[in-house]
């Protein structure tokens, strides 16, 4: 008897040993998938490019990247990419990735050039908005913004000979490239940070919603925190369609992880497998979603003619990533709005969901506190 509660004790001793042990492993990327993002091929340009010296422009220093006669972080048109840097609190830092649309094969509709100017004072880029007194919850942190002008929203790398192309004869999709330079750039700048936010507005919003934050993974050290904040790019493609001509112009599913068995651009696929995935082998990952549920804009790219089509292939794609993970994946989305974006306007302040104002919830994102929770407002149609 008295061996037989022996090993019982024993039994429950190594699982609660082992069970202490996997709580403990550090934050970050699993081992195995690094191993596999690796093999297929998502860190290559990691290391390989540094920008000149940076131009200031009153509290904002302007790097540009060398083209390499195609060959380095380039615009769709063959223009140098540009990045801006903000200095602020050095363990603190919010790398932004601008929105710009997108272009495939006789539909040009991107930014073509990358920013010539920082971002203005406003938004998530200001200290506040001072007529109503609110302070910005980010307001100490670094700020990297990333000009988006590849077209593939920061996720290809390709290029094609196009004759139609307004601005051609060659259309340089260099989404993963560029995404890979500026983090490294980021690196360089904080390389004791603590605190990481990648965000994303419109198409950088569907660049964290794919690569970036493996990218990130295979430049920063696991032991910053790593928070994902989508502005408007969910990720979603209509499900009847794919993402067959996108990946075809810009080889983007060549990035995914063997192990992502239901990674894939095709007609029906799983919208969020990529994100599920990332969320799976990076215990280290916390994400936040704002959106409206009647997006006028990614309606229009997705060919989703009605506020209740989106609204029911958002919930769709989200509803399963929120109740897998409700610890570390949240959303924010307004009904009866066909808005696109808030973080780099006055909405960032002013635009609530169930009350509760947008600025307020990335705080308590960013702080871990109780108000940061999974706000889906009940439909309302938009005016």
């Amino acid at each position: 008897m008295k061996n037989k509660l022996f090993k019982s004790l024993w039994a429950v001793s190594l699982l609660s040993f082992a069970a202490t042990a996997v709580d403990a492993r550090p934050p970050g990327l699993d081992p195995q998938a690094r191993k596999e993002l690796r093999n297929a091929g998502l860190d290559r340009y990691v290391g390989k490019f540094k920008p000149g010296a940076p131009e200031v422009m009153g509290d904002w220093d302007k790097y540009t990247f060398d083209t390499e006669n195609g060959d380095g972080p380039i615009c769709i048109a063959g223009t140098p990419l540009t990045v801006f840097h903000q200095q602020r609190e050095a363990k603190k830092l919010l790398v932004v990735l601008d929105g710009g649309g997108a272009c495939v094969q006789n539909s040009y509709a991107c930014s073509i050039l990358a920013d010539d100017t920082p971002p203005g004072d406003s938004g998530i880029f200001a200290d506040g908005f001072a007529p109503f007194g609110i302070d910005n919850p980010l307001a100490d942190w670094s700020k990297l913004f990333v000009s988006y002008c590849d077209g593939s929203v920061f996720s290809g790398d390709n290029e094609l000979e196009d004759p139609n192309f307004p601005v051609g004869p060659v259309r340089y999709h260099r989404g993963v490239r560029n995404l890979t330079a500026a983090l490294d750039l980021a690196r360089d700048l904080h390389p004791n940070a603590k605190q990481v936010m990648l965000s994303g507005i419109s198409a950088g919003g569907y660049g964290v919603n794919n690569f970036a934050p493996s990218i990130y993974r295979l430049i920063f050290p696991p032991s910053a925190d790593l928070f994902v904040l989508n502005d408007s790019g969910p990720g979603l493609s209509n499900p009847f369609l794919g993402a067959v001509l996108q990946d075809n112009d810009w080889n983007f599913s060549q990035f995914y992880p063997e192990s992502c068995v239901d990674c894939s651009p095709l007609p029906g696929a799983n919208q969020a497998a990529y994100l599920l995935w990332t969320l799976e082998n990076d215990r280290g990952y916390k994400g936040a979603l704002y959106s409206t549920d009647g997006d006028s804009v990614i309606r229009s790219f997705t060919f989703i003619p009605t506020q209740q089509g989106y609204r029911d292939l958002l919930l769709d794609t989200t509803d399963p990533v929120a109740a897998a993970y409700p610890g570390r994946y949240k959303r924010f989305i307004r009904s009866g709005s066909e808005d696109h974006t808030a973080l780099s306007f006055f909405g960032y302040y002013l635009f609530e969901a169930n009350t509760v104002p947008l600025y307020q919830w990335v705080g308590e994102f960013i702080a871990g506190g109780p108000g940061w929770v999974d706000i889906v407002e009940d439909f309302v149609p938009a005016p």
